[in-house]
């Protein structure tokens, strides 16, 4: 075989090569269009839950702090109906 053949047979083989590559990657576009969207919906989703989860922790700090509130509101009104009951009853409050 000589050199010319070899060459022609080389660039042949490499325009094969290059026709299959061409025809993978036109195969393979669907399957990356289709990860791309998954991607994006997972990074939105992924968002949505954060920002879920930074409110809920809000949220529970904010229960935290009205139960406190409100615990010491019950304290207060039970002293006052204390000290109004001794008062009510003759007896000076202590």
């Amino acid at each position: 075989m000589d050199d010319q053949t070899m060459f022609d047979l080389f660039d042949s083989l490499k325009r094969e090569i290059k026709q299959q590559i061409q025809e993978v990657k036109q195969e393979i576009r669907p399957l990356k269009d289709g990860l791309e969207r998954i991607e994006a919906r997972l990074t939105r989703h992924g968002g949505i839950i954060q920002g879920g989860t930074r409110q809920i922790a809000r949220l529970i700090t904010w229960s935290e702090e009205m139960d406190e509130l409100q615990a010491q509101r019950d304290a207060r009104l039970e002293e006052l109906e204390r000290r109004l009951s001794k008062l009510e009853n003759g007896k000076h409050p202590s």
